[in-house]
């Protein structure tokens, strides 16, 4: 897979609110604020951005110390689990085992094959859970970023106000009223219009932060499609629950501690404003030929109920039936072999690309366990176009200004240009967008090349369009906007103008 192509110098996370300067940066040390109880702690304003609260981070901020005791109660009547804090900051077990993350450690003990270990684990007998010393912690930095007087204000008023969204969200949803927004409105709390990794990984973090999780998740369907704000379920089953201890280490996976990749789904293939087109198993040939004439459909889904696909009919199947019985009546021509190509939203697409390639099409079953839609071939080769194109101009654009550059600079000028935007530079053949970037910002390199351009405002464009570039090599499962492309299309022509003037 393509590598990602940095900007050289970054001083900003990606399209998000706080800054986050580099490791060794003076605003990255521990500088000293104030903890609610007015002792100093280390700043954290990281965790606001983008990075999930860990024991560890409890424990600077004297929320918890090293040999607390942490109960779990699993059951009414049984005695609770019980592990204590290291020094490492991980939980010990009474066995002597010792786990990372409160999820692991809960998910072990409990014999199950997840646990919200956040919110099950508590502080000494019938103390504070885990997840509110976690929300403390997180009020008191986002309180620490308002004070901040060297964050800008607006950067600010975003904190807070995305603060308190998540923990209002958290309120409703332990009410059993959960918020409902569509991905785009829901991904615009962090000042997003589309969904890159970093993006999706800090809003996975601020999330898991709060113990929430969006249903279905965010990231593997359409930026259309409604989601709800949920508070992080378990999402065990009786026979896991029976795993022995033996194999328990095994079977337990860190309960959303980690953010998952997630590639094209089947759901970021269809518009989930065009409600499935179905008929019943009764229905006529009249019924299933209108539906699909106006429609402009080569099949239709014949569906028992809402969670129950019959089969599908299609223009094959309606010939095949009627050559096989110039009387075969509707049920004939139903095939029920669709009924093996249902699959998960969250399906990724690579995984099914056989059973498009050699039946046409798939049904896709939401969250809720209803067929929500049908994917076809077409719709793979669509997709395929929205990411060929603008993969196919930014290869242009890349050829081009490689040959700009090797054409009108030397290999000197070139390493000390990249050098000086602290970047590395290995040859002329195997420069990056960045590299172009660094040289072409140089003031003395755009003296030489001698356009008649404002060095500034193709620059900017220059780094618009390695973001773009940055999206397509990932895979993101948002299309480029068309907007974007026209940006791309006019910077290829420009370039090409002005290196064949």
């Amino acid at each position: 897979m393509p590598t990602v192509d940095h900007a050289y110098a970054p001083t900003t996370y990606s399209r998000t609110c706080l800054h986050r300067p580099a490791v060794g940066s003076q605003s990255h040390r521990q500088g000293k604020s104030r903890m609610s109880n007015g002792e100093p702690r280390p700043r954290r304003t990281h965790l606001l951005d983008g990075r999930r609260v860990r024991i560890s981070d409890l424990m600077d901020a004297n929320l918890l110390k090293p040999g607390d005791d942490l109960y779990f109660q699993q059951r009414i009547g049984d005695p609770p689990h019980q592990a204590t804090v290291t020094e490492r900051g991980r939980l010990r077990l009474q066995d002597g085992r010792e786990f990372s993350t409160p999820s692991k450690a809960g998910a072990v003990v409990a014999r199950r094959r997840a646990v919200a270990g956040w919110s099950a684990w508590q502080v000494g007998i019938g103390g504070r859970t885990l997840h509110q010393l976690r929300l403390q912690l997180l009020r008191d930095v986002a309180a620490e970023v308002t004070a901040n007087e060297e964050v800008p204000r607006e950067e600010t008023a975003a904190v807070q106000r995305r603060f308190g969204v998540l923990e209002s969200a958290r309120s409703e949803a332990e009410s059993g009223t959960p918020r409902t927004m569509t991905v785009r409105e829901f991904i615009g709390l962090w000042d997003l219009e589309d969904r890159d990794r970093i993006a999706s990984e800090q809003i996975d973090a601020d999330l898991a932060n709060h113990g929430l999780a969006t249903v279905p998740d965010f990231r593997a369907v359409s930026l259309d499609r409604m989601i709800r704000i949920d508070v992080l379920s378990e999402t065990d089953s009786d026979a896991e629950a029976e795993a022995s201890e033996d194999n328990s280490e095994a079977t337990a996976p860190e309960m959303n501690e980690e953010s998952v990749d997630i590639g094209l789904t089947l759901d970021n293939l269809f518009s989930h404003k065009m409600a499935l087109v179905s008929v019943g198993p009764t229905a006529s040939f009249e019924e299933a030929i209108t539906a699909m004439e106006i429609n402009d459909f080569s099949q239709v889904a014949v569906l028992a109920n809402p969670h129950t696909l019959h089969g599908s009919v299609s223009w094959e199947s309606i010939a095949a039936a009627k050559h096989r019985d110039p009387g075969a009546s509707f049920s004939d021509a139903i095939d029920r072999r669709a009924r093996d190509r249902v699959f998960d939203y969250d399906t990724r697409l690579l995984d099914v690309l056989g059973v498009l390639q050699q039946h046409g099409f798939i049904f896709v079953r939401d969250d809720q366990r209803k067929i929500s839609g049908i994917v076809t071939a077409a719709d793979v080769v669509r997709k395929y176009d929205e990411t060929a194109t603008p993969f196919f101009l930014i290869g242009e654009i890349d050829q081009e200004l490689r040959q700009l550059i090797v054409n009108t600079f030397d290999e000197d000028t070139v390493r000390n240009a990249c050098l000086a935007a602290r970047l590395t530079f290995k040859s002329l053949e195997s420069m990056s967008i960045s590299q172009y970037q660094a040289v072409l910002a140089n003031e003395a390199c755009w003296r030489q090349l001698g356009w008649p351009l404002d060095r500034s405002l193709f620059v900017a464009r220059l780094d618009e369009l390695r973001k773009v570039r940055n999206n397509v090599m990932h895979f993101n499962p948002d299309p480029v906007r068309p907007s974007e492309v026209v940006k791309l299309r006019h910077f290829l022509k420009v370039i090409r103008r002005y290196t064949r003037r």
